[in-house]
């Protein structure tokens, strides 16, 4: 008998950049990227952040929506 669970992936952090780590998805196309990624690999959670186009942190509603559109495809 198995044991169900959830599996979280957190996809880029709040604070990481380019410079930290070139593989960390900060635009929202490599975030849809590797979020669909992680699903494929059994994650069914996704704890995201957004960033600006210069890649700092952002809450905008908007980027987040556009965020939210690229996974739903």
């Amino acid at each position: 008998m198995t044991t169900p669970c959830i599996i979280t992936v957190a996809i880029t952090g709040s604070l990481p950049t380019k410079q930290d780590n070139p593989a960390v998805p900060t635009t929202v196309p490599e975030q849809v990227e590797s979020t669909q990624a992680a699903f494929e690999a059994g994650a069914t959670l996704a704890h995201c952040h957004v960033r600006n186009h210069d890649g700092t942190p952002t809450s905008s509603p908007e980027r987040f929506g556009q965020l939210v559109e690229g996974l739903r495809k």
